[in-house]
This record gives C-alpha cells, sequence and structure tokens, in this order.
C-alpha cells in the first residue's frame, strides 16, 4: 500500500460515523450468518452508499477476503470484465465480497447478473448492491431472492450522529445548527458544508454552494422542462398531490409526472401526497432563487393558484337533508378519525375555510366543536348544549348513560337532545352557505 492510499483510508475512516445496522448485517454476513447474503443498499444521491462500499471493503480485507469493486457500469464489455474480476475460489475458502456501486445503471444487464452470474458464485460468498433505488418486484417476488437478499435503505444521519460528523470536521458548536438545518442530516450536504465554512464562506455562501452541488450531484439532469416544473412545485408546497401537479404545470401528463416523483429517491409518499426531503427543499428553493428569481416568484404565484384551485374542486355542496344526517353522522363518529375521514363534510365549504388545520378530518372536528360552543353561549340553549356535549363529545357510551351523567328522565333528555341537534345544523348550514360563524 502506498502512502497516499494509507492518507486516504485513514482519513474516510475518521470521517465515517453511523450506519450501525448496516454494518452489522456486514460483519454478520462476513461471518457466514448465511450461506449466501446479498444486501442491497438503497438512498437518494449522497447519503453515503460509495462511503459505506469503502467502509466494507476494509471489514472484508481484514477478514482476508477476497474483495471485487466495480464503481461504475461501462456498456458493451461488462459481462467479460465481471467475469475477470471474479476468478476461480479455491476450495475450501470462502466466496468473494463483491461491491457493486451505482447499481442502478445496471438495468441492462440485470437480469444476467441475477439468473445467471450470482447464482455461479460459490458458497459464502457475499454480495453488496448500492443503488438509489430500492430492490424491483423481480427480487422481492421470487421466493429463492427473497430468502437471501436483505434490502437497506440509507436515509439522512440522526441530529446525534451528524453532530458527531461535524464534530470530527472541528466545526463549532455555535455554527453546527445552521448546518445541520441546512443540509437535513445529509452526509453529502453536511461534507459540502463544511468545506464551504473551511473556505471562509459566509452563510448565504454556504447555502448556496450546497444548493448548487445538491442540484447537481442529487437531482441532476431531469428528463425534460415539465419534470423541473413540477420538482420546483414539489419544493415549494408541503405535500403534492396529481391534482396539484395538473393544476400547475401546464401542458403535461399530471399522472405521469406525480408518479414520476412518487418514484424519487429523495421523495416521500404519503397518506396526503408527495413531498421532497428538507435538504433537496432547500436546495432547490435556493439555487432557483439565486439562478432566477423572476421564475422564483412565477412558481410562487402558479403554486399559490393551484392551491385555490384545488381547494375549491374538493368542495362539495350537499343539499339540506344529506348536511345534517352527516352532521349526526359526525357527531357519532368523533372519537373515530378513521370515520370522520369518510364524512362527506370533510369536502365542504366550512371546513375548506377552517384556518384551523390543513389536515381536514382535525379541520372538521375544529368546525364541530367551535360551533358546539357558539350554541352553549346562547343562554337559550343551555340544556341542549350541555346533552350534545354529555352524548357525543363527552364520551358517555349510551344515550341512557348520558341522560343519567345528567340527571335528566330519558325523554326530557332526548327532547333537549333533538332541539340540540336541530339548532347545531342549522347553525353549521348558515356557516356553510354564508360563511358566517355567528350564532
Amino acid at each position: 500500500m502506498t502512502r497516499l492510499e494509507e492518507y486516504l483510508r485513514s482519513a474516510r475512516n475518521r470521517a465515517f460515523v453511523g450506519r450501525t445496522a448496516e454494518m452489522a448485517a456486514f460483519r454478520s454476513a462476513l461471518a457466514g450468518g448465511a450461506v449466501f447474503t446479498v444486501l442491497h443498499l438503497y438512498g437518494a444521491g449522497g447519503t453515503g452508499k460509495t462511503t459505506l462500499l469503502r467502509r466494507y471493503g476494509v471489514e472484508a480485507e481484514r477478514a482476508n477476503r477476497q474483495v471485487v469493486r466495480l464503481d461504475r457500469f461501462e456498456p458493451g464489455g461488462m459481462i467479460s470484465t465481471l467475469l475477470a474480476a471474479v476468478p476461480p475460489t479455491p476450495a475450501g475458502t470462502a466466496g468473494p465480497v463483491l461491491l457493486i456501486d451505482e447499481f442502478e445503471h445496471w438495468q441492462p444487464m440485470e437480469a444476467w447478473l441475477r439468473e445467471e452470474f450470482l447464482p455461479g458464485l460459490p458458497v459464502g460468498s457475499v454480495v453488496v448492491l448500492a443503488a438509489r433505488n430500492p430492490p424491483g418486484v423481480e427480487w422481492t417476488a421470487d421466493p429463492g431472492w427473497n430468502d437471501v437478499l436483505r434490502a437497506h435503505e440509507l436515509g439522512d444521519l440522526p441530529p446525534s450522529e451528524a453532530e458527531m460528523l461535524l464534530d470530527r470536521y472541528a466545526i463549532p458548536r455555535q455554527r453546527q445548527p445552521f448546518l445541520t438545518e441546512l443540509a437535513g442530516g445529509n452526509p453529502l450536504a453536511l461534507r459540502l458544508a463544511v468545506e464551504a465554512i473551511g473556505a471562509d464562506k459566509d452563510d448565504d455562501e454556504v447555502r448556496l454552494s450546497v444548493a448548487q452541488a445538491v442540484v447537481k450531484q442529487v437531482i441532476g439532469d431531469l428528463p425534460s422542462a415539465a419534470h423541473r416544473h413540477a420538482l420546483e412545485i414539489c419544493a415549494y408546497a408541503e405535500t403534492t398531490t396529481e391534482k396539484l401537479i395538473r393544476a400547475t404545470v401546464a401542458d403535461a401528463d399530471a399522472v405521469e409526472l406525480f408518479r414520476w416523483l412518487c418514484t424519487l429517491p429523495y421523495a416521500e409518499s404519503g397518506a396526503r401526497g408527495v413531498r421532497v426531503r428538507p435538504f433537496v427543499r432547500t436546495a432547490v428553493r435556493t439555487e432557483l432563487q439565486w439562478r432566477d428569481p423572476l421564475r422564483h416568484e412565477a412558481v410562487l404565484t402558479r403554486l399559490a393558484e393551484g392551491s385555490t384551485l384545488v381547494s375549491t374542486e374538493r368542495v362539495e355542496s350537499l343539499p339540506r337533508p344529506e348536511f345534517d344526517a352527516a352532521v349526526r353522522d359526525a357527531l357519532r363518529a368523533w372519537r373515530r378519525p378513521d370515520l370522520l375521514a369518510g364524512n362527506p363534510l370533510v369536502h365542504s365549504r366550512m371546513v375548506a375555510a377552517s384556518e384551523a388545520s390543513a389536515e381536514p378530518v382535525a379541520a372538521l372536528r375544529d368546525v364541530l366543536r367551535s360551533t358546539v360552543d357558539a350554541l352553549g353561549e346562547d343562554p337559550r340553549q343551555g340544556k341542549s348544549h350541555r346533552a350534545l356535549v354529555s352524548t357525543y363529545l363527552g364520551g358517555a357510551p349510551t344515550q341512557e348513560a348520558a341522560a343519567e351523567r345528567l340527571g335528566l328522565p330519558f325523554s326530557t333528555y332526548r327532547r333537549h337532545l333533538n332541539r340540540g341537534l336541530e339548532v347545531l345544523c342549522s347553525l353549521l348550514w348558515r356557516r356553510e352557505t354564508t360563511g358566517l360563524e355567528l350564532t
């Protein structure tokens, strides 16, 4: 080993933090924890996949294992290159440790690798595939590969490990909160920020330097202008839906763009839509505002217009009898968010206009609660208000139990409850049709 190799390895070892679960999985495979092991590491650019592969290589060499590294895909000659790189294993020795980086580029050869090459490796072999995307169904749905494949998503470093990394670069503690907020725990963004600080850049220069590098190295080239516009919308919106894409990206296939957003390794999909990770969100905004301030303003304007359009599209007008029935159903489902989510009132005008919460179920509960409270402020409706609260909001298991709590005969209780429901529905209907909340 040359002196430069020693220096590089030492510097990389000092900078390595975290990844406890992934290191434990690899060490178990090296120790013969399974007959054959394939580890599939996946995550957004800059999460440290290459760094982890280097660490695996060091661990394997220390264990006296044959290590084969393939850092990039070269079209045309990869089959012969791979066959030459993995020589026959002598009898009685463990199989090789094969480390393949940037596996997302291997798609032309993935079937051959999975069906022909890897099954021919000797017992005890360890294969690590590092890619931006998780393994496809060809791997996970196959009963054979399902037994030997272990997938690990590399996410951002937790705050404690990000702090540890910054400590190793001797970053003053007073500057660390700014860097962790900027980088969001992404190892590449953290190191880029450290480099910018080492060049005596101020906070604005550090922010721009990190943003430009993230846009180039993590996001990279995009398929079209429409894809870039969709990503910009996603970076500015709290969450992005197909409807929002349709309302903000002109002359584009909203279905295709939304599905594309969901596949991005730096995006996260949830019940309310898709959003990109904080460090990407910050980078896209910062780079666009610096590069094209007019477009930055245009994206904000288009997003505001599109959000209003989407909100309007979601509003549903119910006839009064169905509205009253929905109010009663919502009260009965007060403690069941899953049932409230299916109530048509979540798409009502009064809920869409509520500023209490962006989450429809929480907004519906707030509208109901505030209107019941308004009813209670009317001295004429005190008994009706108490009957409503005891029955629905107070958690009485039955109407009989609610009457007992109020100390009323059941017939009297029912009269007060029915009157309360009648007045409440009227107040809510007024709120729905006029926007007025006053009694």
